[in-house]
């Protein structure tokens, strides 16, 4: 799916809020935030099933939502620079891999990026690892690191939060920000 120029995107994130009627989503507020309050509302605790299904198809939307706003052909200049200019990278590159480099170079939360757009919050661009590892564990604001929907430039800001990838994909404790 390519980045559609001034078209209305699909709300991914809507959608999935739209299969619980019952919850009163507030689309202008931060999704995990949402997320987490939904499953309260629901009285889903601990590792339930269907908090697990519901967590799994809300990761999805999040990558979707991702691969909507900022686009997913990684050979896409113009997508580039848009991401670019979200991350605060000015001016923008004029070239492709320069534009890589400098995007592989940066530390941003990427719920914070699908975010933004919701909230009109600015995206928070972090000195290093270490001080985005802190403020994704802080927060609870994990992005799914392996998904099938994973287009190209969601790959390039992909980092590894709870340290080396060994492989398999290890369960964390659900962290809910404060």
């Amino acid at each position: 799916m390519k980045r559609r120029g001034k078209s209305k995107r699909r709300d991914h994130i809507g959608d999935f809020f739209a299969e619980y009627p019952e919850f009163d989503y507030d689309q202008s507020a931060e999704i995990w935030r949402e997320f987490y309050r939904m499953c309260d509302g629901f009285g889903w605790r601990g590792r339930n099933d269907e908090k697990e299904e519901a967590k799994e198809r809300f990761k999805s939307a999040m990558v979707l939502q991702f691969n909507d706003l900022y686009g997913t052909d990684r050979d896409d200049l113009n997508a580039w620079q848009g991401l670019c200019r979200i991350l605060n990278i000015f001016p923008p590159p004029t070239e492709l891999d320069e534009c890589r480099k400098r995007v592989r170079r940066t530390h941003v939360n990427l719920v914070d990026l699908v975010d933004a757009p919701r909230t009109g919050a600015r995206v928070e661009v972090f000195t290093n690892l270490e001080e985005l590892q802190k403020y994704t564990i802080d927060t609870g604001k994990y992005f799914p690191k392996e998904d099938a929907y994973a287009g190209g430039l969601l790959k390039f800001l992909l980092r590894e939060i709870f340290g080396k990838h060994k492989g398999g994909r290890q369960r964390v404790p659900d962290r809910r920000p404060g």
